[in-house]
């Protein structure tokens, strides 16, 4: 019997719960991976909640020199084939990682670096920062989520040094409830984190406009409160005199989300957010035949066929959505029809067993691969 090649996967896991952290939950849960591959999983995550992402402390030092030793004792034990790691782009997690693969550099093992993130412009652009890169990016591999990330790594690694890997996530159980479409209210649905660089201030004039225009519409705003506080919000509901049209519903999870996403007719998402490189959410609303409303940030164009199953839209341009939830508003049928495709795109492309074979797929190249 062929021995499983050994993969060692260094990436982060929840919580926090964040795009990166439920990928990997989704990679180190996968029985397909599991069984193809002999694989361990160490845990890359220094931070027990969101507040605590970006931030340097005590904690996180004595974490990171814990998890620097765990990772090399690991590698000279397990003898792994790929060392897999999840690495951050930018700040001083990027210290923090650029150190460990210095280490994993000198082990010999082959490394590809997956990518769930965005590095600061103003950060890159520091010549220091730009040496660090330089070296960083020597002798791996990486994956990016789509084509339109690659830009910001192409003067540091070559592009026969690229995978692309889009994400994908599981199915969800639709309730089969029996649903009035026929409402003379269109429901538009924004959900993710309440913060502003998401673009909820975008979409909340978006609809103060529809409004004063005298469009009959719901949206339905669903996340965590951040930088965005539910008084705040409210205010500005009243003052957009909006309490008619937006209700604002917290976090919901589960069978409660699902709700939402059933009675929907559009999904909302214009975010503007520097981090952004994909939109897990957008998958979901795919999943739930939702034509989507989002920006051209990330690779969130390769998740939206434009005109087809939705619009990629300026970031910050309130005009420009306002225009495209109009569209959505007065063509019943073809955002309809824009959904069903969505959803036929999210099955073929998108779907947790898709992105599965992606990465097996990858590390069955690498594993063949001596030029790395």
């Amino acid at each position: 019997m062929k021995e499983k090649k050994r993969i060692l996967f260094v990436m982060h896991l929840p919580p926090p719960i964040h795009g990166a952290s439920m990928m990997g939950k989704y990679t180190h849960d996968s029985e397909l991976l599991n069984t193809i591959f002999d694989c361990k999983y160490i845990n890359l995550s220094a931070s027990s909640n969101l507040e605590e992402v970006g931030h340097i402390s005590i904690k996180k030092f004595i974490f990171m020199i814990t998890n620097l030793k765990n990772v090399i004792t690991t590698v000279i034990r397990f003898k792994p084939d790929i060392c897999y790691v999840t690495p951050t782009s930018w700040g001083w997690a990027f210290y923090r990682d650029f150190l460990l693969i210095q280490l994993l550099k000198w082990t010999g093992v082959k490394i590809i670096l997956h990518f769930h993130n965005k590095a600061s412009k103003t950060w890159v652009s520091k010549y220091y920062n730009k040496i660090l890169l330089k070296i960083f990016f020597k002798k791996v591999k990486i994956i990016l989520l789509g084509k339109e990330l690659y830009a910001e790594k192409a003067p540091f690694i070559d592009e026969d040094n690229v995978f692309y890997c889009p994400n994908g996530i599981p199915a969800a159980i639709k309730t089969k409830i029996n649903l009035d479409k026929k409402s003379e209210r269109t429901h538009f649905l924004f959900l993710s984190n309440m913060m502003e660089e998401k673009g909820i201030y975008i979409l909340l004039k978006a609809c103060s406009i529809l409004k004063k225009r005298k469009y009959t519409f719901q949206c339905d705003f669903i996340g965590k409160w951040k930088d965005v506080t539910e008084v705040d919000f409210l205010q500005n509901i009243v003052s957009h005199n909006l309490e008619d049209n937006v209700t604002a519903h917290g976090p919901k999870y589960g069978s409660e989300k699902a709700i939402f996403f059933e009675h929907a007719d559009v999904f909302v998402f214009p975010t503007y957010y520097q981090s952004e490189t994909f939109g897990l959410v957008l998958l979901e609303a795919m999943d739930y035949s939702l034509p989507c409303l989002s920006t051209v940030n990330g690779a969130i164009p390769s998740v939206i066929t434009e005109g087809v199953t939705g619009y990629c839209l300026p970031q910050k341009d309130v005009d420009a959505l306002v225009d495209r939830m109009i569209w959505m508003i007065e063509h019943p049928n073809e955002r309809k029809i824009m959904g069903e495709v969505g959803n036929r795109r999210f099955e073929e492309q998108f779907t947790l067993k898709k992105y599965e074979e992606h990465l097996i797929d990858i590390f069955c190249d690498l594993a063949q691969d001596s030029d790395v």
